[in-house]
């Protein structure tokens, strides 16, 4: 692998895994000694990834990983609206006896994995996030667009480090008390947990297009809901469209 793209690979995925914390400093000495690599394959990589959104450069201040905010979050809902309702309409019409094997499957590894919520290790969280988007890629398999879901994974990895960011801060943030953290776990299987998933599967599987986009829906609301709850100063009303 050549220099720039082990930096590409490494940088991207410690960002996505929020080991780079939204909003930090990403001095090249410091990314330098940290990774044990050269100057101009960092430089490159930051490029690359500035390029897709997830670091973000600044005159004068030079780069930083790219921050996480409501509003980025309901331009990532908008867009995974669009791809990923039409996938699963598409895999709903579509889909073979294969394909209800292979959701069924992804939904067991998903009932098997521990339940997300605060106070999670990353292994765990790990585990949580591999079963979750293996469950919607197995959902939305039968879509018959490469196109569409190639975008999905890339709104989906896009999505992963606001996941996490909302998951690991209150584990390492102590303004949550217990109630709070109570009712924050009340709303993450709410909406994320698995008898959501289970509803969304059956829907599906009964080839009930309507059922199945709307629990879908809901379930691509969560990321905002989880983040008003978190942090409700920083998120307005959405704007209503004007004709």
């Amino acid at each position: 692998m050549a220099k720039t793209d082990e930096a590409f690979a490494r940088l991207k995925s410690d960002i996505l895994h929020c080991v780079l914390q939204p909003g930090a400093t990403l001095a090249v000495s410091g990314l330098s000694a940290r990774y044990g690599l050269g100057w101009t394959p960092l430089r490159e990589a930051l490029s690359r990834l500035e390029a897709e959104g997830l670091v973000v450069s600044e005159r004068n201040r030079g780069y930083r990983v790219a921050p996480v905010s409501a509003e980025a979050l309901r331009d990532l809902q908008v867009a995974r609206r669009s791809v990923e309702e039409t996938l699963l309409a598409r895999s709903i019409a579509h889909g073979d006896e294969d394909w209800e094997a292979r959701v069924v499957a992804a939904h067991h590894r998903l009932s098997r994995a521990p339940a997300l919520g605060p106070d999670m290790d990353a292994r765990e969280t790990d585990a949580w996030e591999a079963a979750h988007d293996a469950f919607h890629e197995a959902l939305l398999s039968a879509g018959r667009s490469h196109t569409l879901s190639r975008f999905q994974r890339q709104i989906t990895e896009e999505l992963r480090r606001h996941h996490r960011h909302m998951v690991l801060v209150p584990t390492r943030d102590t303004s949550l008390d217990d109630g709070n953290r109570a009712a924050f776990r009340a709303l993450l299987e709410r909406t994320v947990g698995l008898s959501h998933h289970t509803a969304l599967m059956d829907a599906a599987l009964a080839r009930d297009s309507e059922a199945a986009t709307s629990l879908l829906r809901e379930h691509i609301g969560f990321s905002l809901a989880v983040y008003a709850f978190l942090w409700p100063e920083e998120v307005s009303p959405a704007p209503v469209p004007t004709a």
